[in-house]
């Protein structure tokens, strides 16, 4: 994905952004979602409990058909125990 590694970028919310009115279109979590859709990723991971809430809550705005889940690290951890 773009925006990776020592350039990496959150959901925005860290901070105290949640606290922010950002306008929809220029929430870091909805450019993090669709960079994840246009690399064709089905999982989006995370450890922050910020980018969770963020991130479902931008997965709303996806089209129709596109499937894309969120998950907590520990989620995908728990899951290959």
């Amino acid at each position: 994905m773009a925006d990776s590694r020592e350039n990496s970028l959150c959901c925005g919310g860290g901070g105290g952004r949640i606290w922010v009115e950002t306008p929809k279109e220029e929430r870091f979590s909805d450019l993090r979602v669709g960079q994840a859709v246009a690399v064709g990723a089905e999982v989006l991971a995370t450890s922050c409990p910020y980018c969770i809430t963020n991130f479902e809550d931008s997965r709303l705005s996806l089209d129709e058909g596109v499937v894309l889940e969120i998950k907590d690290i520990t989620e995908i951890l728990q899951e290959l125990i």
